[in-house]
């Protein structure tokens, strides 16, 4: 009778056909109608049998169908016509999967689950099949290898939620092989789930992190300063530096102030997204900065395109930042659900290989093309003297190179190892390095190089001369020059003033063509410009 009604129910009934709604209510129906009915045929056609074995020793009924066993403990079918029950649905849990934890439309634990043991029921004809104690003991046999970084864990199906659950289970460790030992306070339809391993957020970590964070966006700010004030560097190659110095600050300083933000979904959602452009973008332009590089080895003597300010660098752009787009449109269609975790605003694992693919395709080119460099480099330098001035821009590109890789996102290669038993100390090496990546390229392309160097001196000189003169010009003047609102006053010792101006050092080396001098002096001596008397200047003024 039982397998009637269970055959009736698959013959109307294709699971692997269902949207997630229709699996959760099709899974419902089958577990209450195997469940109610082996109840009730238990019931109704009790078989009283005496048992002899060594199981019964410590007061609980040992069941077992198809190596997954159910221990009840004795005190809940104690009376004459109660009795256990353990069912094994065999092959049911390839038509399930992990996707189906939690409540309905909850995507929070949407982390990669799958099924790790067959589907059981186990009931009692007791009216009393809820916070049960002692427990019922499950020992569970395990489909497959667990991986280092999964753990298991016991869950029932809930039927209220239509959903899998783990309240009121506790996972312990197993003395049997391959089997999981599962302790539940009720009885119900069972099964393991092999999850990925919760990270546990380590303070040190979190720390270093933060404080990385901050400094490699001050460093990557000053970056673009540089790369856009400074006109004499400006070039092919310092507009993609800007790029990509742009992409790298938006999402670490969306990193720093947005990855906890999952208060609201939408907002988080679209976190995640952001997060996966810019950092997909920052590695796209690595690769073009890396094939500049190349470009530019090839070709010693002239090196005209890392050079010049003309370039097709529109087409780069097109290039840059579509890749990645199209990366986040096919995934956003594909898992729109998938951006945003319960923890961070960034994709769960079942899609983070729409970001961690494109990565390692990008690291590889940068591996590809700074090979290729390197023995461009080697063939080079044996044809060039060692005074010859290609050599100063060989070995300038050999340290380059040398820092190119280390730079251009091979920090990332230590992020696809955080698992397992080293995982805490990769991660540690991962976000000291990935963090500081500003500070790196702030250091190698502005501070080690010549030219910025100069540009910075040049600047701080001006900025000196600039705050004494305007030292200088209020200690020089009197004090009813200074009052406010008597513009048009007309003072009569102006004469001795303006020597007194003229005569002090510092202006003999200020080019009076500036227009806050002239509005100054205009202002309070009734001219519209000032002219100042010619005056020779000492040698050490004219040696500069």
């Amino acid at each position: 009778q039982v397998a009637k009604e269970f055959t009736q129910i698959l013959n109307h009934t294709t699971l692997n056909n269902l949207n997630t709604l229709e699996l959760r209510s099709a899974v419902t129906s089958i577990v209450e109608t195997v469940e109610t009915s082996l109840l009730v045929t238990f019931s109704k056609e009790p078989q009283n049998q005496n048992i002899s074995t060594p199981e019964l020793g410590d007061n609980t009924i040992t069941l077992t169908v198809i190596d997954n066993t159910m221990q009840v403990p004795c005190s809940h079918v104690s009376g004459d016509r109660d009795g256990a029950i353990l069912i094994s649905y065999k092959g049911l849990e390839s038509m399930l999967n992990g996707s189906l934890l939690g409540a309905s439309g909850d995507n929070d634990h949407k982390n990669g689950e799958a099924m790790n043991s067959p589907i059981i029921s186990g009931a009692i004809t007791s009216s009393n099949t809820a916070n049960l104690d002692p427990p019922v003991t499950f020992y569970l046999k395990q489909l497959k290898e667990v991986p280092p970084s999964y753990t298991l864990k016991c869950v029932f199906w809930d039927i209220e939620q239509k959903s899998w659950s783990s309240h009121g289970c506790e996972t312990k460790k197993s003395d049997k092989v391959n089997n999981t030992l599962c302790v539940c306070n009720h009885l119900s339809t069972f099964a393991v789930l092999m999850a990925p391993s919760d990270i546990q957020e380590d303070y040190g970590l979190v720390l270093i992190s933060r404080i990385g964070l901050s400094v490699s966006l001050v460093c990557l700010f000053l970056s673009l300063l540089t790369f856009t004030l400074c006109r004499s560097i400006r070039s092919a190659h310092t507009s993609i530096l800007t790029t990509l110095c742009g992409c790298l600050f938006l999402g670490q300083l969306l990193a720093l102030l947005g990855l906890h933000q999952t208060g609201i979904e939408v907002l988080c959602s679209v976190i995640a997204g952001l997060l996966q452009f810019f950092f997909l973008c920052a590695f796209c332009w690595m690769s073009l900065e890396s094939a500049l590089l190349f470009m530019t080895v090839r070709n010693l003597q002239a090196m005209n395109y890392m050079t010049s300010q003309r370039s097709h660098f529109p087409y780069v752009c097109m290039t840059g930042f579509g890749i990645p787009l199209i990366i986040i449109v096919i995934s956003a269609a594909m898992r729109p659900d998938a951006y945003g975790t319960k923890k961070y605003c960034w994709l769960r694992l079942d899609l983070v290989w729409s970001f961690l693919g494109p990565v390692c395709v990008f690291i590889t080119i940068n591996f590809t093309l700074l090979v290729l460099t390197f023995l461009l480099l080697r063939k080079k330098r044996a044809s060039f003297n060692s005074k010859d001035s290609s050599m100063k821009h060989t070995r300038l590109l050999t340290i380059k190179a040398l820092s190119q890789f280390f730079i251009l996102g091979c920090t990332w290669i230590f992020g696809l190892f955080q698992f397992g038993s080293g995982s805490l100390v990769m991660s540690y090496i991962f976000t000291i390095c990935n963090s500081l990546q500003g500070l790196y390229i702030f250091c190698a392309y502005c501070l080690l190089n010549h030219q910025v160097r100069k540009e910075y001196m040049r600047g701080f000189r001006r900025f000196s001369k600039q705050s004494d003169l305007e030292t200088t010009y209020t200690n020089t003047m009197p004090k009813t020059l200074k009052s406010a609102g008597n513009t048009d006053q007309t003072f009569p010792n102006q004469d001795k003033i303006y020597e007194n101006i003229m005569s002090h050092q510092e202006f003999s080396t200020f080019p009076m063509k500036s227009k806050g001098v002239q509005s100054l002096l205009g202002q309070h001596f009734n001219t519209s410009t000032a002219t100042i008397p010619p005056r020779k200047a000492p040698n050490v003024f004219q040696a500069r």
